[in-house]
C-alpha cells in the first residue's frame, strides 16, 4: 500500500478508485488509475459571471446514483483502511463512493503544530464540502482527530460543525469515560452528572449534529442509549459484515504441509491481542500444530517492536520457533485469503479495549472454520441471536491448558464437541452478509436524506 500522504501539501486533481473504476471527482467521469486522494475542486472555471441572474444559469447535472464521501483511512496500513475498502465494495452496489483519506495520528513519528492541523483540517473539510456528495459518512477512531481523547473529541465536534453536507457517523470504539459511573448517594450522582457531561460535551455536541449514527453492536448500542438518550431514535445497529473475500485465483505465498494443522491468529501484531497467551498454550499442543500469525506490526504503534521482541524471546525460551509461521502485512486481501482458508482453527485471545467490533472476527468467522476467542465484549457481537449463538466459542484464554485443550478439540474434532457450532456460523454468515449490511445502509441514507432520521 502507498504510505500515509503528509498532513500539508496542495491537493492536486480529483480522483478516487471505486471498486474496479476510477471515478474524476471534479467531472465525474471514468479516467485511468491514478492518485487517490482527493483534492480542491476547479472551482474558477465553475464560477458565473456577476451579470447574469442565478435563475438563467444552466442547472447542474445530477447523478442518477448517491454519492457518498466515506471520511476514513484509506491509502495506509491500517485495519479502518481494510474495513472501508470491504464496506465500499457493498455500498458501490447503489451509490458512489468518494474515499477521503483520512490520518491516523495515534503515535505518530513527530509532533504536530496546532497551525498545521488546523490547516490539514481545513483542507480536509473544504475538499469534501466542495464533492458532489450527497451525504458524508465518517468512519470515527479517536485517533482520526488528535492524539489524545479531549483534543480529538473537540477537533472531532469542530469538524462535524463545519461539515454542510448530511452526516452519517460510525463509531468504532466505547471508551469506558463515556458512560456514566453508578453513585448510590444523591450528591455523588449530581457530582457524577457534572463531571460526565463536562468530560462528554465535545463528542456529545458532534453526536447531535450527525443526522444518523452507526453502531456495530447491540452491546454498545445499550451504553449509547443509556448516555444519550435523545439521540436514541437515529441510532442504527449495523454489525461488520461477515464476507469471504474470493481467492481461489491466487496461490498462497505460505502453504500447509501434509499433516500439519494451522492456528490462525489473523491482523496486526499488537500487545492487546494477546499472543502470548497463545504461546502458552502451544506448550501443551503436539508438534504437528502450527501457529500462524498472519499480520504484521501496526506501522503507527511505537510498542509494537517491543512487543514483538517480549513474543520471540518467549518463542525461544520455550522452543517454539519451528512451529510459528510469521506473514508479515498481508497487503493484497485475495492473498490475505488464500492463507486464511489454510486455517483449521482461528483463534482471538484479545484483551477488552473498548472496541464496538472486530473486523477479523468477522474475517474468521466467514472461512468454515471453528473460531475461538476470548471473553472480550467485542467478540460476542454475531452471538446475539439465538441461530448465532455458538458461532464461535469464549474461554478464559489464560488458562494454557484449558486453551490447548479447546484448540485441540475444535482442530480435530469439533462435530463432537460442539456439534451446534457449524450451523450456527452458517447462519451467521446468513444474517450478517455484505448484502445484509448494503441495505440496511441504504435505508440509513435514505432516512437521512429525507429528513426521516432527525425527525424521529
Amino acid at each position: 500500500m502507498k504510505p500515509t500522504r503528509p498532513i500539508s501539501g496542495r491537493a492536486g486533481r480529483a480522483s478516487i478508485r471505486v471498486g474496479l473504476r476510477v471515478i474524476d471527482l471534479t467531472k465525474g467521469q471514468s479516467m485511468p488509475d491514478g492518485d487517490t486522494a482527493l483534492i480542491e475542486a476547479e472551482t474558477a472555471s465553475r464560477r458565473a459571471p456577476a451579470a447574469v441572474a442565478p435563475d438563467l444559469l444552466p442547472a447542474r447535472p445530477q447523478s442518477p446514483r448517491l454519492a457518498v464521501a466515506l471520511m476514513t483511512p484509506w491509502d495506509q496500513q491500517c485495519g479502518n483502511a481494510e474495513y472501508a475498502k470491504r464496506l465500499a465494495v457493498g455500498l458501490e452496489r447503489f451509490s458512489d463512493v468518494l474515499p477521503f483519506d483520512m490520518q491516523n495520528f495515534i503515535d505518530g513519528d513527530r509532533r504536530i503544530s496546532a497551525g498545521e492541523m488546523n490547516r490539514y483540517f481545513a483542507d480536509l473539510i473544504g475538499r469534501v464540502n466542495r464533492s458532489r456528495a450527497d451525504l458524508v459518512h465518517i468512519q470515527h477512531e479517536f485517533c482520526f482527530f488528535a492524539r489524545r481523547i479531549g483534543p480529538s473529541n473537540q477537533r472531532f465536534a469542530d469538524v462535524c460543525r463545519r461539515l454542510d453536507k448530511p452526516l452519517v457517523v460510525s463509531l468504532h470504539t466505547w471508551l469506558k469515560s463515556m458512560t456514566r459511573n453508578q453513585r448510590n448517594r444523591p450528591i455523588s450522582q449530581l457530582c457524577e452528572g457534572m463531571f460526565h457531561r463536562l468530560r462528554n460535551r465535545h463528542i456529545s455536541a458532534a453526536l447531535h449534529r450527525a443526522d444518523a449514527i452507526v453502531l456495530h453492536s447491540k452491546d454498545t448500542h445499550k451504553y449509547f442509549v443509556e448516555t444519550f438518550p435523545k439521540l436514541k431514535k437515529r441510532v442504527t445497529v449495523v454489525p461488520i459484515p461477515i464476507e469471504r473475500v474470493a481467492s481461489q485465483h491466487v496461490t498462497p505465498t505460505f502453504v500447509k504441509h501434509a499433516r500439519e494443522t494451522w492456528v490462525m491468529m489473523p491482523g496486526f501484531v499488537s500487545r492487546y491481542k494477546g499472543h502470548g497467551h497463545l504461546l502458552s498454550a502451544f506448550k501443551h499442543l503436539p508438534e504437528s500444530f502450527k501457529l500462524v500469525v498472519a499480520g504484521g506490526i501496526h506501522p503507527k504503534d511505537k510498542t509494537g517492536n517491543d512487543y514483538w521482541m517480549d513474543l520471540i524471546q518467549q518463542a525461544d525460551v520455550w522452543g517454539l520457533q519451528s512451529r510459528i509461521i510469521f506473514t508479515g502485512f498481508l497487503g493484497d486481501p485475495a492473498e490475505q485469503g488464500a492463507v486464511l482458508s489454510q486455517a483449521d482453527v482461528f483463534v482471538l485471545p484479545y484483551d477488552e479495549v473498548g472496541q464496538s467490533g472486530s473486523a477479523v472476527l468477522a474475517d474468521a468467522l466467514s472461512y468454515d472454520r471453528p473460531v475461538i476467542t476470548s471473553r472480550a465484549r467485542s467478540m460476542f457481537v454475531y452471538r446475539m441471536e439465538k441461530q448465532t449463538a455458538f458461532s464461535s466459542i469464549a474461554i478464559d484464554v489464560g488458562d494454557a491448558e484449558a486453551f490447548a485443550k479447546t484448540i485441540k478439540e475444535c482442530a480435530r474434532a469439533e462435530e463432537k464437541f460442539h456439534p451446534d457450532a457449524q450451523s450456527h456460523r452458517d447462519a451467521a454468515r446468513a444474517a450478517y452478509s455484505l448484502d445484509k449490511t448494503q441495505a440496511a445502509y441504504e435505508r440509513v441514507y435514505h432516512s437521512v436524506l429525507t429528513g426521516a432520521a432527525r425527525a424521529a
